[in-house]
């Protein structure tokens, strides 16, 4: 005789181990659920300084060369402007106004308008850097005004004005000639100096401006133009790390 008790027990196993492979599931633990991805910081707020021309025309803004020919073209000009003025005037003397190479304004190089290199400091690297100062000086100026906010009845709306940080500084940043400029006036040498300075703006009654100004050395028109105007290039730097350490000691005052 056919036992029927086999298969009822195999259905009876097979229960058995549905549920304990329900259970041991059950047991384990919960996957970590995926992390959301990192939500980015919101910028610190800069203070930039504003680039603004003072005095100076337009042009100023790139590299230019004052060369012999351009002093001998201004006292040609100014001769022919004081006879014309003292003819007018019934004088029969000549006055000549003084002036400085260092103030003509020479002309552009074609071979560097479209080089980085030509662009005046004041307006890229020294602005850059000194825009770095002025959020310094700015950003503790914003955590003192919201620290007294907190304590002195303001609104929730001005303390939260209280506290940010200025986009733009209040002191301008001149600039000051960005120059390659002939050495001396007579003679067949062809030694140029570059020059450059620069000024924070505004500096109040009876204060000096706070100035920087670099020169360098007279060098040679043909090392200045060698291996892509490296002496240029290197020189350039130097000019900006001078203004960079003459302006950002200024007081903070002066900012």
């Amino acid at each position: 005789m056919i036992s029927t008790k086999r298969p009822h027990a195999a259905f009876i196993c097979g229960i058995a181990l549905a549920i304990g492979g329900v259970s041991a599931h059950a047991a384990e633990p919960d996957a970590p659920a995926p992390s959301a991805p990192p939500v980015a910081e919101a910028a610190a707020p800069q203070t930039r300084l504003l680039f603004n021309r003072g005095f100076y025309k337009p042009g100023i803004e790139r590299l230019r060369v004052v060369r012999r020919e351009n002093t001998g073209n201004y006292v040609a000009g100014q001769v022919a402007l004081n006879v014309a003025v003292s003819l007018l005037a019934g004088r029969g003397a000549i006055g000549a106004q003084g002036f400085s190479k260092d103030d003509l304004a020479g002309v552009t190089l074609d071979e560097l308008k479209d080089d980085p290199l030509s662009v005046n400091p004041a307006i890229s690297d020294l602005n850059d850097a000194l825009s770095k100062v002025a959020t310094d000086i700015y950003r503790k100026r914003a955590e003192a005004a919201h620290a007294t906010a907190l304590t002195d009845g303001s609104t929730p709306e001005e303390i939260e004005e209280a506290g940010r940080v200025q986009k733009e500084a209040d002191t301008p940043l001149h600039p000051g000639p960005w120059h390659l400029v002939y050495e001396n006036l007579s003679g067949t040498d062809e030694l140029f100096r570059l020059k450059f300075g620069a000024e924070l703006g505004r500096p109040g009654f009876m204060r000096p401006p706070a100035a920087c100004f670099y020169q360098s050395e007279p060098i040679v028109w043909a090392q200045w133009q060698a291996d892509n105007w490296q002496r240029l290039r290197e020189e350039r730097a130097k000019a900006v790390a001078s203004c960079i350490e003459t302006l950002s000691a200024m007081p903070e005052t002066r900012w």
